[in-house]
């Protein structure tokens, strides 16, 4: 009966997920950095610590025991710091900056904030509109467009099948942006960034992990420089500019990663 409720359960979260069209990529096109005298609200949203994420299928009772034999290994992660992606804000408040635009610092909201739904008004064509209606935001915080961040998923992550294990932990870092023009409410970008990578060698050294703690923070810079280079401004043969002090940090950062142990 309980895999007969698993299974209920699955084909209904696929018939959902069927139903819904998803959002394609949208890359930032240069005449961006052309509108002068505008404002950028900033927003970053990342969760208090890293987690442990559990993939696959996973029961309650599967959870319970899963808790017992990785608790060495979430509450490592756990101890880890998000500092090296949240600089990605400040970096690209200087890169604004000096392409001309105004930069107001967001604070996310705790919880979320409702907003009405937005409908495309021509949606066969390949103008892009945010799923909710944030046109409000603009006379809210004074700005004219929103860079929207957020880290959906970081730390590790381990697929099961029940409570078993189907292959070894890997460190995980994902981000989903958009930037929006908040006269129109259109996507002017819109990306999901995944990044995960494998401890390199032995990944069960107890009780610091070193392999998968690395890897953590491999990822976790890539995240920030994947979206630096997604916003950044370039010349005409189209190589990027330099984005100030925070982002050649960042590429040092990456290259130096030592142990966070």
């Amino acid at each position: 009966m309980k895999n007969l409720f698993r299974l209920i359960a699955i084909c209904a979260l696929v018939a959902l997920v069927g139903c819904a069209t998803p959002q394609p990529p949208v890359a930032l096109d240069q005449s961006f950095y052309t509108q002068k005298g505008k404002s950028v609200g900033v927003m970053l949203k990342v969760p208090e610590k890293p987690g442990l994420a559990l993939e696959g299928n996973v029961g309650l009772l599967d959870y319970a025991i899963i808790s017992a034999a990785t608790s060495a290994l979430t509450d490592n992660i756990e101890r880890q710091g998000l500092d090296e992606f949240v600089a990605v804000s400040e970096d690209l408040s200087h890169s604004l900056e000096s392409a001309g635009f105004q930069v107001v610092r967001l604070q996310a909201p705790a919880k979320a904030v409702k907003m009405a739904k937005f409908k495309d008004p021509d949606s066969k064509d390949q103008t892009y509109f945010a799923a909710r209606d944030h046109r409000a935001m603009a006379q809210q915080y004074g700005v004219d467009y929103l860079l929207k961040l957020t880290a959906t998923r970081t730390g590790l992550a381990r697929p099961y099948y029940g409570f078993v294990p189907t292959d070894a932990p890997r460190a995980v870092f994902d981000v989903h942006g958009e930037l929006i023009d908040l006269s129109s409410n259109q996507l002017l970008w819109y990306a999901n960034m995944p990044h995960a990578a494998y401890a390199d060698g032995e990944w069960d050294e107890k009780p610091k992990f070193p392999g998968l703690t690395n890897s953590f923070y491999v990822v976790m810079n890539q995240a920030r420089q994947d979206v630096i280079g997604a916003l950044a401004k370039r010349n005409a043969s189209g190589s990027s500019l330099a984005l100030k002090q925070g982002a050649d940090e960042a590429t040092t950062a990456q290259q130096e990663t030592p142990e966070k142990l």
